[in-house]
Order: C-alpha cells, then structure tokens, then sequence
C-alpha cells in the first residue's frame, strides 16, 4: 500500500522502490541496511532547521554526515540556524521526529528553503524517508534534483 509520497512520485513518473527499516534504534537500521546490501552512504536524512530569515530550512545531508550550522545559514539565506524544538518541526512539517523527508515536505510546502549536500551528486541513487517512521523510498538523484529544485551546497563539518 504506497503513502502520500510514493502516490506524489507515481502522479510525477519518477521511479522509485520502497523499502521498511526498523527504527528502534541506529544500529537496527544500520544491520538492515547491511542485510538489504544497501550502502550506508547512500541513505540520507532529513533535518529541518529554523532559519533567523527564512523561517524552516531543510537540509538534506548522508546519514553520517554532521550538519555545518554556518555553511547551512550561508547557503540558505540566513544569518543563523538551529535545531527548533519538535513541536515546532511537527507543526512547520506534518512530520514526526524521524519521518521528515525532503519529497513529502516540499509537496506540502514548496516555498520552503531545501539545501542538499553536494555529496548526493556523487551517488546515481539515494534513500531517504517516506514520511512514516521507518519507511523509506530509493530514487534517481537526477530525478530528485529535478523534481525539489533544491539549492546544492556543502553543508557538512569537515
């Protein structure tokens, strides 16, 4: 049964394949990633950040990636950025802690400011959240690019 993003990629053409993660911990995650021969590297998360300017940013970054608050707040516009409380990511987003994703956001909020790494450029796939805890969806890095329009920058810590 596809969610409100495998519906959205579907309406769009954009092939994708789903796949289900247990989440009760990162290192779950990981041994399942591995079972399913899925490089660690190409799984992405989201992040959503709150901009002094521009209100919520959402950074998509590799899932070992640690985020660069001020190469982020320079990309996106901003002066500062941080991580707001959750009740804020929920309300701004519609998504829980650990369920952001970077297709369902943009659906529901295209005038929000999404930076991707540069990282994701050297990957012809990539994984990342469906919107449901533990649900994620494999897609084209060119078709994602084609379909956010995201600014592409490096945002992580070196």
């Amino acid at each position: 049964m596809s969610n409100a993003v495998e519906e959205f990629l579907i309406a769009k053409n954009v092939p994708f394949e789903s796949f289900t993660f247990d989440v009760s911990d990162e290192e779950n995650g990981r041994a399942e990633a591995e079972k399913l021969q899925l490089a660690v590297t190409t799984i992405y998360k989201t992040l959503v950040l709150k901009g002094n300017k521009t209100g919520t940013v959402v950074a998509l970054v590799p899932l070992d990636g640690r985020l660069d608050y001020k190469k982020t707040a320079k990309a996106s516009g901003n002066r500062k950025v941080g991580f707001p409380p959750m009740e804020y990511v929920l309300e701004a987003t519609g998504y829980p802690h650990g369920a952001n994703t970077p297709i369902g956001i943009f659906m529901q909020h295209p005038d929000y400011v999404q930076i991707f790494d540069t990282s994701i450029l050297a990957h012809e796939e990539v994984i990342v959240s469906s919107g449901e805890l533990g649900h994620s969806v494999k897609v084209q890095v060119n078709d994602l690019l084609t379909l956010i329009a995201p600014i592409q920058a490096d945002i992580l810590s070196a």
